[in-house]
């Protein structure tokens, strides 16, 4: 199987997409068919974004499929092809990485609109439908939809220019600025956000006290979070956040568990890890792509510890499907 998932990224390396598809296609375990689809989709998602879109769909893992559709629809929204992006958010099954998706799209397209420095855009300039504008609804403050066109108005930023009081569009009605004023203590009003909305919300204020240095107000937030996520992560590795079960998003859970393979002794690296994914449902699936990943990083740093870290996440996988 790991020797199947090499000859998938030697395809990439060469370019060789539809090789690689042929080969993912025969892997026969669905989780790692669905990581080598993953890989296939992302790498080819600027050269040929409907052929990926159409890769992404055959993940059999949903959340992988979501994932990987929501970094498709971030790639293409960066690279201001509007439409494709679109289409491809309109795939994603979970309604909050969907309106990620959208809100990112929406953004891209703000900073589209401000960089022509025009006061009208029409709709065929970016390659938009009136039921595109639809999805991307509502639009930022300082843009107006009428009659196929896009009016941006005099008042918004142009570019170079800075000014105070700037509304970063968010996926909630709330302002960062707005909410960091009125944050008395343990108090803080959002009542009318749900989960998984308000801890996202809450984290992105802690990630604004975190990148100005202020880990005490950071701290503090992550207490208030029910699903964590890049903040007690980064909170983690600074030594304010001794509990690594506080990071849940699956992403984020990797990406710690990655760090602490590559800087922990591989003791504390070991059992850090198991203890971060022992709620994991496919648990020999999480530790046998660590195993993989951890393998090419060894061989590519030619470090004996990490390759040794990697021959046991493994063994460790094969006894965990051995009780299964």
């Amino acid at each position: 199987m790991i020797r199947e998932l090499f000859d998938v990224k030697d395809a990439l390396n060469r370019g060789d997409f539809e090789n690689a598809v042929k080969i993912a296609e025969k892997i026969k375990d669905s989780y790692w068919k669905s990581y080598a689809f993953k890989w296939i989709a992302q790498e080819i998602v600027k050269i040929d974004p409907e052929r990926a879109r159409e890769i992404a769909s055959q993940i059999l893992i949903s959340s992988l499929r979501n994932d990987t559709l929501l970094y498709l629809s971030y790639e293409l929204a960066n690279g201001e092809k509007f439409k494709e992006a679109i289409e491809t958010a309109k795939l994603i099954e979970d309604k909050y990485s969907r309106k990620k998706a959208l809100r990112k799209i929406t953004n891209a397209l703000f900073n589209t609109l401000k960089k022509k420095n025009v006061p009208v855009v029409k709709l065929g300039e970016l390659g938009l439908s009136e039921e595109d504008v639809e999805f991307l609804k509502p639009l930022p403050p300082g843009i107006k939809y009428e009659d196929g066109k896009f009016l941006i108005d005099a008042e918004i930023i142009r570019v170079g220019e800075v000014r105070k009081g700037v509304v970063d569009v968010t996926e909630t009605k709330f302002e960062v600025k707005d909410v960091r004023e009125n944050l008395q203590g343990d108090f803080l009003d959002l009542t009318n956000l749900l989960e998984p909305f308000k801890s996202a919300f809450l984290e992105e204020l802690g990630l604004k006290y975190l990148e100005e240095g202020n880990l005490v107000e950071a701290e503090g937030i992550m207490r208030k979070i029910k699903r964590g996520g890049t903040l007690p992560r980064l909170l983690f590795f600074l030594g304010r956040n001794k509990d690594v079960k506080t990071v849940v998003r699956p992403i984020d859970k990797v990406l710690l568990a990655y760090r602490l393979a590559l800087t922990y002794n591989n003791e504390e690296a070991l059992k850090l890890i198991l203890e971060i994914f022992s709620q994991e449902e496919k648990l020999k699936d999480v530790l046998r792509f660590l195993s993989f990943e951890l393998l090419e990083e060894g061989k590519r740093r030619n470090n004996k510890r990490i390759l040794e870290l990697s021959r046991r996440l493994f063994e460790i996988s094969a006894r965990v499907q051995a009780f299964q």
